[in-house]
């Protein structure tokens, strides 16, 4: 009979927690229903610099699903945090929806989905759940005339920077706003070869990698901040390849690797931010031994 009466008091709780998840989704879906089919415009263009947006809710829905169990456990609990969260991002998106800017509607869905977490299971979840939800943030495209600004500042500072490499090896060049001019060919940095797409892409993969590292926050931190830099790095490699294949064979010849150097900007970053990772993790150990030495 006890076994029984757990039993169906389980019940009703997952009952009552479905119900108001679907509600709560089901508004979501109608109020934002134009900005989703924005984001999945964006995310689904030739040249579009969001084509990991699909994957970011799969990511998010998985993180909070490994925490399932927290909301069974966890009791209602009133929080000023998530009513403040509420009222902000509801009056984004009124002013958001009134401007017809879907770039501020994606960050208030975002706001509102915090700011529910926390108002209907309380801050101790909403805290735990806090990445997930943050992370969504990371599929909202950027404004189209942002995108341009960062495109043409990028892919200067890249052709900037390996030309300043080149100038050390000692190879004759001039540089011509964002194309490299060697004696017999050239190199365009052209808005694809800006480094953008793939600074945003290791951005949210930064965030992710130090959110499921075993650092401390402290280093999670710096962590995430090297990837910017990483992201940057790793795309002047490319360029600079790029550009002594030109010297040395040719611009059809470095036309031909263009693609598969692409590929290694991933991989030369994926190579340094493992390094960090390893390099802080032993920092982090260090410290730990020193302070046990102490005590």
């Amino acid at each position: 009979m006890g076994f029984a009466l757990i039993f169906m008091k389980n019940m009703n709780r997952k009952t009552t927690l479905y119900i108001k998840i679907s509600i709560v989704s089901l508004l979501l879906v109608i109020v934002y229903y134009n900005t989703f089919i924005w984001m999945a415009e964006r995310w689904a263009r030739s040249s579009s610099y969001y084509s990991h947006g699909y994957f970011i809710p799969l990511i998010s829905g998985y993180l909070i699903w490994k925490v399932r169990q927290s909301f069974y456990d966890n009791t209602f609990n009133f929080s000023l945090i998530g009513l403040i969260l509420l009222v902000t991002g509801a009056l984004l998106q009124i002013v958001s929806a009134f401007m017809r800017i879907h770039f501020t509607s994606g960050l208030s869905f975002v706001v509102i989905l915090t700011g529910i977490t926390f108002f209907i299971f309380g801050n101790k979840l909403g805290i735990k759940l806090l990445f997930p939800l943050l992370f969504l943030l990371s599929m909202v495209p950027m404004p189209l005339s942002a995108v341009a600004d960062l495109t043409l500042n990028l892919k200067l500072f890249a052709a900037k920077c390996t030309m300043s490499i080149i100038d050390l090896l000692g190879i004759p060049a001039v540089q011509d706003g964002s194309r490299i001019n060697f004696s017999n060919s050239s190199v365009l940095v052209a808005d694809a070869c800006s480094g953008l797409k793939s600074l945003i892409a290791l951005i949210s993969f930064g965030a992710l990698f130090s959110y499921m590292s075993d650092l401390s926050n402290y280093m999670k931190s710096i962590l995430f901040i090297s990837s910017m830099p990483v992201a940057i790095i790793a795309n002047i490699t490319r360029i600079l390849i790029v550009s002594l294949a030109a010297n040395r064979w040719g611009s059809e010849f470095a036309d031909s690797i263009h693609g598969i150097t692409g590929i290694l900007v991933f991989v030369i970053a994926f190579i340094l931010l493992f390094s960090i990772s390893s390099v802080l993790s032993e920092i982090e150990s260090l410290f730990v031994n020193r302070k046990e030495q102490i005590v």
